[in-house]
């Protein structure tokens, strides 16, 4: 089919939208310096894609059908990507133990607890990971009894 005098070839079109896109880089209209966020970049793409299929959707008669089904279809497809990044899959994600498991062996005390505690403090001293003053043997850092009631400091009267 003849194009009619005066119509634009594709190909003209096309130069002039690629002309037209290089003068919006070139004068400023795209901000080009913002941090573009993973999860911010995925859910623009859904919401362009949401919008253009209600609004082809919204054309009624006028609008064509496959348009709506492929932007529909790109729609869904990217939600998928979002929803990805944004909820963990159960298979993902492991646990370090029995959840159910009691935090204390059933079968030690608080002297042998706080005994390990110490042990394991005396280990990590030694290894350079905790710079931290050794406390003599046998005293509580912080017992009970140093403690005020209520939050307030031990020398308030009651």
């Amino acid at each position: 089919m003849a194009r009619t005098k005066g119509a634009r070839s594709n190909s003209t079109i096309r130069r002039a939208m690629m002309a037209r896109r290089a003068q919006f880089a070139v004068i400023g209209e795209i901000d080009t310096t913002i941090s573009l966020d993973s999860l911010a970049v995925l859910e623009e793409v859904v919401r362009h894609f949401y919008f253009k299929a209600k609004i082809l959707e919204s054309m009624g008669d006028e609008g064509d059908y496959e348009e709506v089904d492929k932007a529909w279809s790109e729609t869904g497809r990217w939600a998928k990507e979002v929803a990805q990044f944004k909820h963990a899959k159960i298979q993902a994600i492991r646990l370090g133990g029995d959840p159910n498991a009691p935090v204390l062996p059933e079968n030690m005390t608080l002297d042998e607890l706080r005994d390990s505690i110490m042990a394991d403090l005396e280990r990590l001293r030694e290894t350079g990971v905790l710079d931290l003053p050794r406390l003599p043997q046998r005293v509580v850092a912080n017992s009970n009894a140093d403690l005020p009631m209520n939050g307030g400091s031990s020398d308030q009267a009651g």
